[in-house]
């Protein structure tokens, strides 16, 4: 049976009067219309009277079972329902995310994406970073292309993420449904034009962009002696492309393998996908996600991009102590 409500100082100052003049508990609690037991309460000790807090239900599980519980939640992709099983615990899931959440610790995130990096990999990025420690990153232009799906973000998995150790993270998937990919690049001076590619660009419609996009920046900054920073992807890395690039003295910065850690265009499509999909929206054909695109990279200003290009020292240093690990962009 619940509590009834605590008595107030006027109900408290008529029990007093009321006793005073002699009347019975029960003829209190009657005049009042109080329970008998709060009336014996109040008059056996009036001054601690509603100072003690009820400690409620008495908890089903030991403080044994919520330290293990958070033992097996800790940095792992588990389900409440699983963590109970595992346990043999008489309680429901619900208790038991309870305890997960009233952690300081344990949070539930979406685990991030990234590639799988080998030792290869992680000496490559090591020197990337000694290489590049004197670098003026506002003289590079960095460029990628995102793929952008109707219904939705690319998928993607949450688990509890404890607070003190690393961030999980899985591989990247591969293309499917409808979606839109595009083409862009950054620089200091600005935004470089965007361009939408197919799903499967090869070396000559890479070229095509770079000519209608690249190209005409590049003539107008000539004079700040920029440098042309891509990734690893074959239509990227093509004979071809990298003559046509030679020819038309771009300069290309040497990147590592599996760094999109490094590229701070990432950190633009990641502001892109949330004006795009803002409350979880989705879109019924391609030409309202076109336009929706679109929206999202003018809304990229320059002050984004420079904070953009003043992390880089950063990234490069905390890329060192991970020793080319995964760091946090």
């Amino acid at each position: 049976m619940g509590r009834g409500k605590p008595l107030t100082d006027f109900e408290k100052g008529q029990i007093a009067a009321k006793n005073d003049q002699g009347l019975t508990n029960r003829q209190i609690a009657r005049d009042l219309g109080r329970s008998l037991d709060a009336i014996n309460r109040y008059i056996k000790d009036p001054l601690n009277h509603g100072t003690k807090k009820s400690p409620g239900r008495p908890s089903l599980l030991t403080v044994r079972d919520k330290r293990q519980i958070l033992r097996k939640a800790s940095n792992a992709v588990i389900t409440c329902s699983k963590i109970k099983c595992n346990l043999n615990l008489s309680v429901s899931n619900e208790t038991v995310r309870r305890v997960i959440s009233k952690s300081k610790f344990i949070k539930y995130r979406k685990m991030k994406k990234a590639p799988m990096l080998t030792s290869v990999h992680r000496q490559k990025r090591q020197e990337f970073a000694r290489k590049n420690v004197r670098t003026d990153w506002r003289q590079i232009v960095f460029s990628d292309e995102k793929t952008f799906y109707c219904d939705g973000p690319d998928g993607y998995n949450s688990y509890w993420h404890d607070l003190r150790k690393e961030k999980l993270r899985f591989s990247r998937r591969n293309f499917n449904g409808g979606c839109f990919m595009v083409w862009a690049a950054i620089s200091s001076a600005g935004r470089v034009k965007l361009r939408f590619v197919s799903k499967r660009m090869d070396g000559s419609e890479y070229r095509y962009v770079l000519r209608r996009s690249l190209l005409p920046f590049w003539r107008r900054n000539r004079h700040k002696n920029y440098q042309f920073m891509q990734d690893g992807a074959p239509c990227h890395r093509a004979r071809k492309t990298m003559k046509w690039l030679e020819d038309r003295r771009i300069p290309v910065l040497a990147w590592p393998a599996c760094s999109p850690d490094l590229n701070i265009i990432e950190n633009v499509w990641g502001y892109m996908a949330r004006k795009v999909y803002e409350g979880n929206k989705s879109y019924d054909n391609v030409g309202q996600l076109k336009k929706a695109i679109v929206k999202a990279w003018h809304a990229v200003d320059q002050n984004f991009l420079d904070n953009l290009y003043l992390s880089l020292d950063n990234r490069l240093y905390e890329l060192t102590v991970n020793s080319g690990g995964h760091i946090n962009n």
